[in-house]
């Protein structure tokens, strides 16, 4: 019997129709998994940024209320006025120390300029004459 050519097609296109149904269901199941997996991997992400985010809130609480408690003691409280507002206790002896202004390099360059242009009596005048600044 000779063979037909269309029964040799009929089992290479069942096989290629299997094969075609058997990768469209592949790519459903690959689809369906796809997105949950993407967003479960979204949240894990989440979740991990909440958890930092929650230990840096936790040592902040810890800071603020070591930085209370530091504030109800009154020495903690009179040391930070002495050393904040330069307050003082009665009794207490306060040396004010009032240091000479700094010339700037324009100043001193201006002040030798003219010291220069001066005679020598001029200058020994003007050193005597001065408060000390130099």
């Amino acid at each position: 019997m000779p063979a037909m050519p269309g029964r040799n097609m009929l089992p290479q296109s069942r096989l290629a129709r299997q094969v075609t149904i058997l990768g469209l269901v592949l790519c459903a199941v690959a689809l369906s998994v796809a997105f949950p997996f993407k967003n479960y991997l979204q949240q894990r992400t989440d979740l991990a940024q909440a958890v930092v985010a929650q230990q840096d809130l936790e040592q902040q609480r810890d800071e603020l209320l070591a930085r209370k408690d530091a504030l109800n003691d009154p020495d903690y409280v009179a040391a930070e006025a002495r050393r904040r507002l330069q307050y003082v206790s009665p009794g207490d002896t306060v040396f004010v120390v009032h240091a000479p202004a700094l010339a700037s390099a324009g100043a001193a360059d201006a002040a030798a300029a003219k010291a220069a242009d001066q005679p020598w009596y001029g200058q020994l005048w003007s050193t005597l004459s001065e408060d000390g600044t130099q």
